[in-house]
Order: C-alpha cells, then sequence, then structure tokens
C-alpha cells in the first residue's frame, strides 16, 4: 500500500489531532507529544508499504503512538511504565485511591511483555473490549483473552487482582 505525499499529508491532516492527544496522555508535555506525533508520521511513511490491508490506519497509528510513547519513557525515566500515565482527573478516582493504584501499577506491569502492557492498559484504562483491541492491535480475540487471563492470574496469585482496586 505504497502512499503518495498527498495521501501521507491527508492522513496527517485527518489523524495528528489524536495521535498527539494519545501521546499527551503518556508523555504529560505538549512539545514531547508533538515530537512523538511526528515520529508515529514518520513511522507511516516508512511503513506504508507494509502495512496490511485488513489492518486500518488508525489502528496502526494507535497503537504506534501507544509503543513509541511506551518506549520513550522506558528511555526516559528508565522504568517500564509511566507512573503519571493517568491522573485523578482523567480516571475518576480519589487522589488517594489512584495513589495505590499507581504504585500497584507500577509494580505489576513492569515485568510484563509489552503486548501484555499494551492489553491490559486498553481494557482497564481505555475502556476498549476485546474486539476493539483485536482491530487495534492485530492480535487475535483469543490472544487478548488469554493475555488478560494470565495477567489476571499471575496478579491474583501475588495476593492482588488489579479489578479490586481500581
Amino acid at each position: 500500500m505504497s502512499a503518495t505525499d498527498k495521501e501521507i499529508r491527508d492522513l496527517y491532516n485527518r489523524y495528528a489531532s489524536m495521535v498527539h492527544s494519545r501521546c499527551m496522555r503518556f508523555l504529560k508535555s505538549d512539545d514531547e507529544a508533538w515530537d512523538a506525533t511526528q515520529e508515529v508520521f514518520i513511522k507511516l511513511m516508512a511503513s506504508m508499504d507494509t502495512i496490511q490491508k485488513k489492518e486500518s490506519i488508525y489502528s496502526w497509528l494507535l497503537s504506534t503512538s501507544t509503543n513509541y510513547c511506551l518506549s520513550q519513557l522506558r528511555k526516559k525515566q528508565g522504568v517500564e511504565f509511566n507512573e503519571e500515565y493517568h491522573t485523578s482527573e482523567s480516571n475518576g478516582l480519589p487522589q488517594e485511591k489512584w495513589m495505590i493504584v499507581r504504585e500497584v501499577l507500577k509494580h505489576f506491569l513492569a515485568p510484563w511483555d509489552e503486548k501484555v502492557r499494551q492489553v491490559v492498559i486498553y481494557t482497564y484504562f481505555d475502556g476498549y473490549k476485546q474486539d476493539e483491541i483485536a482491530e487495534l492491535t492485530g492480535m487475535g480475540e483469543s490472544t487478548i483473552r488469554r493475555h488478560l487471563t494470565t495477567f489476571k492470574r499471575k496478579s491474583a496469585s501475588s495476593g492482588l487482582r488489579l479489578e479490586d482496586i481500581l
């Protein structure tokens, strides 16, 4: 699926604000979010020939922007998960409860594979359903269920279920 400059420009005009918003949720800096947005679109230009037809550009951009931002946070902070990913204003939790949730997230998401973290974030924080996550990530629904089941089982075996604190 090759794209012309005009097609890339049209995609940028259509999706840049969505990518920027996604990046802001992770990076919490307008300048860093715009830099990340530019990087994601550079990756899009380089990947247009390899994007599967069944995979929508929207899904690819959402997934790539999430992965890029998580990667930037790892480089910047030296941790696997940004403790400031959500504020109490964005998730509706009281500040005290959010501080507990944040610590649990740092503890439980850090050792997980990036795909599992992505599924957990999409499920518990973005509120996506499994079929929506499948469309966004290109994973099968059975893979998503397996990731969530494994995550829940291993989390519970350590004495805590994420659902109990959210």
